[in-house]
Formats: C-alpha cells, structure tokens, sequence
C-alpha cells in the first residue's frame, strides 16, 4: 500500500511537472523537451525490460517448483515474496510510464502547435514536422513495447496468484484433516530463525529499492530543474540574440546615413577643390597680365625719353632761331626742366607701386583668392592699364603737337608764344591728372589690400573646414569598417532567411501544384454538372413533346369513339325484327341456363401510355357471343 500511494504522488507530480512544461515555453523550448522525453523514456523503457527479465527468471523458478505445501522450502518462499515485489515495482514503473507518454503525446501536439500558430509560422519548416513525426513514431513504439511488457506482468501475477491460491489451500485442507493434530513436518527453530532472516532480508532489500528509487525521483527532480534553468537561459539566450539584431539593425541604418553624409562632404569637397583650381586659374591669368603691363612700362620710357630729346632740340632750335626769344626758350626749358622732374618722381612713384604690386602678387599667390575677388583685381587692373595707355597716347599727341609748334616757330614769334601757352596749359593738365591718378591708385592698392587680408581670412576658414572633414572622414571610415563586421553577420543570417525563404517556396510551388489538379477537377466536375442538366432539360423538353403527343392522341379518340357510338345507335336503329327474336331467343336460354352466353366488350374510354397505338388501327366495338 505505500508503494502504491507513493506511485501515486510521483505520477501526480509528473502530471503537475509536464503541465508546467506545456504551459510554459516557446516552441524551441518544446521540441528540445520532447527529444529529451523521448530519450528518457526509452532509457526507463530499457530498465523496464531488465527487471522483466529479472521477473520472469523469478516466476519460472516459482513454476518449476512443486506445488506441495509439504514440498515447499525458504528459497520458494522468498523466491516468490521477491517475484511478488518486483511484480508490484514493474506495474507500478509500468503505470508510470504509461502516463509519462500520454503526457509526452499531448506535449507532441502542443509543441506543434507552438510551432505551426502565431509567432513561429516561419519557423514551421519541413526539418522541425519530420523530428515532431519521428518523435510521434517513437512514442507509439514505446507503448506497443510497454503493453507487451503490462500483458507478461500480468501473466507472471496470475502465476503467482495461482502459487498462493495453491498453498492456501492446501493448509485449509491440512486444518480440517488434523484440528486437534500440529502439522505433520513442524518447523524447527532455526528454521522459522532462517525464515525470519530472510524476510528481514527481504525487507532491507526492499527499502534499499525504495532509497535508490527515491534517490532516482530526486535525481530525476534534478534533471528536470536543470532542463528548466537550461531552458530558461535559452530563453535568455534568444533574447540576447534579438537584441544584438535589433542593434546590428540600428547599427546598418546608421552606416547608411553616415554614407549618405560621407557622400555629401565628398561632393563638398570636390567643389571645394574646383573653386581652388579655378581660382588659381584666374590667378595664373593675373600673372600673365601683370608681365604683359611690365613689358608695356619699357616702351612708356622710351616715349618720355623721347619728349625730353623732343624739348632739347626745340630748345636748341629756339636759341639758334633768335635772341628776342631766348627769355621765352629759356622759360620753356626751365619748365621742361621741372616737367621732366616731375615725370621723374612720377616714375619712382610707378616703380614703387609695381614693387607694391608685385608684393600684393606674391601674396594672392600664397593666398590662392577666390574667383569672384579675382575677377574684380583683373578687371580693376585692365582698367589701370587702359587708362595709363590712354595717357600714353595723350603725350604722344602732345608730343606731336609740340613738334608741329616748334617747326612754326620759325616763321611766327606768335606762334611760338601760342605753342608755349598751350605747352603750359598741358602741363598743367598733365600734372593734375597724375595726381588723380596717383590718388586713383593709391586707392585701389588699399582696396586690394583688404581683399587679400579677406582672402587669407577665407582660405584660413578653408583649411579649417578641411581639416575638420577629414578628422569627421577618419572616424567615418573605423565605424564604416566595424560596420562591415556587422553587415557580414547580417548577410549571413539573411543567406539563412533566403534557404528558408526557398523552402518555403518550394512547399508554396507544391501547394500551388495540387491547387491546380484540385481547380481541375472542379472544372472537369462543373462542366459534368452542366452537361447533367442540359440533358435534364433535353429530357423535359422530350417529355414535354410526348406528352402533347398522348394528350392529342387521347383527344382523337374520345372523338373517334363518340362517333363510333353514333354508329353503333344508328346500327341498333336498322337491324330487323329477325334479328331481333333470335336476340330474345338468345336471352331467354340464359334466363334458363341452357342457351349461349353473350358477352360486349368495348374499347375503353382511356388509353394506358405503355400500351402501342399500332395493335389498334381503328377503335372497334366487338360484340362476342361465347357459348357456354
């Protein structure tokens, strides 16, 4: 009995263990549960078969015995208290396992559904129903195996429910021979000592079996807890996984824009660079300009070389021509003189600011402007070049016209005065004019000045920029190739996604298959049905034809036989009186019983449809006279 009550707790706590389990888990979880169970039960499967053995060695010791009372020994006795125990223990192992695998079938059933409903409908792959069909396959072996083992338990308790029944009855008939009378072979002392060793062997036996099986329930216990701490850190693992996903996902979104921004700064850059080449460009442009405008200042000295000899001769000319007119040749020289002072001072002006130019040269070289501020240096110093050859050619013409003056000179004093008025008056001219263009230039040299300190000023931004971009392109560059670690991994579990994907499309392809033989069949079966009842509607038209048919024909003969009647009466109206006395000759031997009997048969008022027209051409009234 406790044996039985233990069975009884254990199989209860199984029942709440395997219910835990169904309850709890994803689908994963599941099928690993059912491949341990599986494998657990055909390991207890297999000691169950070892203590059958043991069982069955134990019942045909039993069955060799004799089954005397006054034959049997200590060994037969605990022979058969051993069998009878570990009979009880294989039913109740039995039982166990029984319930064991209805559990492990219900946990099959869920497991599966776990993984064909709700979140795991892409895990339900081929791979996964073959395991869940081999595990189902398994089980039921299992159970075919443990009602083969149930059926040999059972004979060896009905053997051993013989052995007892046997000796019991032997002792029942031993008491009634002998109520006053012992038994015939008393036991000995040492006998009954013997036998009461062995029992308490017996019993020792039997609770060291109740250790080891409490001992194997706890390790059993043991096991399970782990299954669940390895199942939870599964759990655990697999949430992991989905976190490192979700940032590996993060992560690719974030290489993405941070290419789309290294794709934006490399643009930038590339602009950057073409401004710089244009720019040194238009400064290359400026150069050749520049040593043009050198070129240029060589012939210009020659020109004011040339007026200084031009005003020389005049001057030799003048003081040859006459002495009323060296005062007045005198005066001009002086003022030639101080003209061509003037020009000297103009000149290291020019110089000094060429020097200047070339200064600010160097510095738009080193500065590499922009195109705009380029430009307008170009365009500005086009127009000083213009302008000093506009004063050029001035003093050409002035130069020609003080060489027409001189040469009439000669004739005319007047002249001469006029000439010299008018080279005043030039002069004049010449000097306020170098001075607004001293002014000019002094002006436009402090404005490219503030261009060039705009230009370093810009540049220095530039190379700032620059270097920010390309501290921004080294940090882009370690993420992009951490990235690519990540990417690769990605790609390798969306290789295993498109496998997936191809299996499933398989099944689907498959599926799309057998869709089509079924529409064919449908197909084929609809147009059955269609031909079914044009033929129904063939068959009621035909029927409906015969119909009027029958009703014209029954029609005809209504008609047909009223006439026939009509006949017949006029018929009746014309037969003679001859005829008339064998009629009542004829009636009066039937009154007496002697004479022919004679019987009218008419064509009935109704035509059956089963019956053919052709037998009857014409309706006739037959009058038979039958002789009795």
């Amino acid at each position: 009995m406790a044996i039985d009550d233990h069975d009884g707790n254990c199989l209860q706590e199984d029942e709440s263990l395997s219910e835990d389990r169904i309850n709890g888990g994803n689908g994963a979880e599941a099928l690993t549960r059912v491949e341990l169970d599986v494998a657990y039960s055909s390991e207890k499967l297999l000691n169950l078969e070892m203590l059958l053995m043991q069982v069955a060695d134990r019942a045909h010791d039993i069955e060799s015995v004799n089954m005397g009372y006054e034959d049997i020994s200590d060994e037969s006795v605990m022979k058969a208290f051993e069998s009878d125990i570990l009979s009880g223990i294989l039913d109740m192992e039995v039982n166990e396992l029984q319930s064991f695998m209805s559990l492990l079938q219900i946990e099959i059933m869920e497991a599966r559904q776990n993984f064909c409903q709700g979140e795991h409908m892409e895990d339900c792959t081929a791979t996964v129903e073959e395991k869940l069909h081999n595990a189902e396959e398994s089980v039921k072996k299992l159970q075919d195996s443990v009602a083969d083992i149930r059926e040999q338990s059972s004979k060896f308790e009905r053997t051993l429910a013989l052995f007892h029944n046997e000796t019991r009855s032997d002792e029942n008939e031993e008491l009634e021979n002998d109520h006053l009378t012992s038994i015939k072979k008393p036991q000995t002392v040492d006998q009954q000592r013997h036998v009461l060793q062995m029992l308490e062997k017996s019993l020792a036996r039997e609770l060291d079996l109740e250790k080891k099986l409490s001992e194997y329930r706890s390790n059993e216990e043991d096991l399970k807890i782990k299954l669940h701490y390895t199942e939870r850190e599964l759990y655990c693992m697999e949430e992991l996984m989905e976190i490192c996903l979700e940032r590996a996902f993060e992560a690719e979104n974030s290489a993405e824009l941070l290419q789309g921004i290294a794709r934006e700064l490399a643009g930038k850059l590339q602009l950057v660079q073409l401004n710089l080449n244009s720019s040194l460009h238009r400064e290359h442009e400026m150069r050749f300009n520049l040593e043009e405008n050198m070129m240029q200042l060589p012939a210009e000295e020659a020109a004011r070389e040339r007026l200084t000899s031009s005003h020389a001769e005049l001057n030799d000319m003048l003081s040859s021509k006459g002495k009323g007119l060296k005062a007045s040749v005198m005066e001009a020289e002086e003022k030639g003189i101080l003209a061509s002072a003037e020009i000297l001072s103009l000149r290291e002006k020019v110089m000094a600011l060429e020097e200047q130019l070339r200064e600010s040269n160097v510095q738009l070289h080193l500065a590499k402007t922009s195109a705009e501020t380029s430009q307008q240096q170009q365009s500005a110093l086009q127009s000083d070049l213009y302008q000093m050859e506009n004063v050029m050619e001035g003093l050409k013409a002035n130069v020609l016209r003080a060489e027409s003056k001189a040469e009439s000179g000669e004739a005319k004093y007047t002249e001469l005065r006029k000439s010299n008025i008018a080279l005043n008056e030039e002069i004049v001219f010449l000097r306020n004019s170098e001075s607004e263009k001293r002014s000019v230039l002094e002006r436009r040299y402090k404005e490219s000045n503030t261009q060039l300190e705009h230009a370093k000023a810009s540049v220095e931004a530039l190379e700032e920029q620059q270097n920010v971009l390309y501290a921004a392109i080294t940090d882009m560059q370690s993420m992009i190739e951490d990235l690519k670690a990540k990417v690769s991994k990605a790609e390798s579990r969306a290789e295993n996604a498109e496998s997936k994907c191809t299996l499933l499309t398989e099944t689907n392809l498959e599926l799309n298959e057998e869709l089509g033989c079924l529409r064919g069949r449908l197909e084929y079966l609809e147009t059955s049905l269609h031909q079914t009842e044009g033929a129904k509607i063939a068959t009621a038209k035909d029927i409906g034809i015969r119909t009027k048919i029958i009703s014209d024909l029954v029609m005809k003969l209504a008609l047909e036989r009223e006439r026939l009647q009509l006949q017949v009466e006029k018929l009746a109206a014309d037969v003679p009186a001859s005829d008339r006395s064998m009629e009542m000759t004829t009636t009066t031997e039937e009154s007496s019983g002697a004479g022919p009997k004679m019987e009218t048969w008419a064509v009935p008022t109704y035509w059956a449809p089963g019956f053919p027209i052709s037998h009857f051409p014409f309706p006739i009234i037959i009058f038979i006279c039958v002789l009795h």
